[in-house]
C-alpha cells in the first residue's frame, strides 16, 4: 500500500468521538488499532485523542439525551449551536498539529463529528481539504455540501439508531413544484458493516464477535475505514 507523503507534511490527527452514556475506555481498542496501521504505513500520527461531547456514563443520560436531541433536531438551526459539534470543535482546536484531521464518532458521536468538522472549517482552523468524518452506527444528519465527499457513513444493518434522523430536504422541480429528496443532503461514502452483533458491538475483538473466518468485528471496522482513508486521503 503506497504512503501519502505528499499531502500536509504525512501528518494527521486522529478524534474518536462517543455517543451517549459511554464507558470511558468503549473506543480505546479501535482508536490503538487504527493509529497503529497508520503509522505502519508510514504516517505520522501528531495526535490521537478520545473525545466525549456528550459526556461519558458517569454524567447524568437524562443530560445528554436532551443535549443529542437539540443537535439532530434543532428547533432553532440558524440560532442554536450544536452543543456537542462545539465541545468536539474546541478539543480539536485546542490540539490540532497540522496535516489531516480525522474526525471518527460512533451513535451521537458521529452526529457531534460532522457539526465539529463543519465549525472547524468555518473557523478556519482546519482548511477544509484537510478534515475526514467517519459516522459509524451514527443516526443520520444533513452533512454540508462541502463536507459529503469527505465523510463516510457505515453501520450495520441491524443498527437501529441509524434509522434515527434524516438526510432529507426540499427540492425543485422543473417548473418549481416542491419535492422531498431523502438523500439531498447525505454523505458520498456509505457502507454496510456484516459484523456479529448490534449498535455496541463495532468494536468487540474477541468472541462471539469473531466470524468463522476469524475476522473481529473491530477488524472490519478499521479495514473499512483505513480503505476509505487511504482511497480519499
Amino acid at each position: 500500500m503506497r504512503n501519502r507523503t505528499d499531502l500536509a507534511d504525512n501528518k494527521i490527527n486522529l478524534y474518536f468521538l462517543a455517543g451517549v452514556a459511554t464507558a470511558p475506555t468503549f473506543m480505546e481498542d479501535f482508536g490503538r488499532e487504527l493509529a497503529d496501521r497508520l503509522r505502519e504505513s508510514g504516517r505520522d500520527v501528531a495526535h490521537a485523542e478520545l473525545l466525549f461531547p456528550y459526556g461519558d456514563w458517569s454524567r447524568k443520560l437524562l443530560h445528554q439525551l436532551l443535549e443529542m436531541r437539540n443537535d439532530l433536531y434543532p428547533l432553532r438551526p440558524a440560532k442554536l449551536a450544536p452543543i456537542g459539534g462545539r465541545l468536539a470543535a474546541e478539543k480539536v482546536a485546542a490540539s490540532y498539529a497540522g496535516g489531516l484531521a480525522l474526525l471518527i464518532g460512533h451513535s451521537g458521536g458521529g452526529v457531534a463529528a460532522v457539526q465539529a468538522a463543519e465549525l472547524l472549517s468555518r473557523a478556519g482552523t482546519v482548511e477544509e481539504p484537510l478534515l475526514r468524518v467517519v459516522q459509524i452506527g451514527s443516526p443520520k444528519c444533513p452533512v454540508p455540501a462541502a463536507l459529503r465527499e469527505r465523510t463516510l457513513y457505515i453501520r450495520s444493518k441491524r443498527d437501529p439508531a441509524s434509522l434515527l434522523g434524516s438526510w432529507g430536504g426540499i427540492e425543485r422541480g422543473t417548473f418549481g413544484q416542491p419535492w422531498w429528496n431523502a438523500r439531498k443532503h447525505a454523505p458520498s461514502g456509505q457502507d454496510w458493516l456484516p459484523i456479529i452483533g448490534k449498535h455496541a458491538d463495532y468494536f468487540r475483538r474477541k468472541p462471539p464477535y469473531v466470524s468463522m473466518e476469524g475476522v473481529s468485528n473491530l477488524e472490519l471496522t478499521v479495514s473499512r475505514i483505513w480503505r476509505w482513508l487511504h482511497e480519499r486521503a
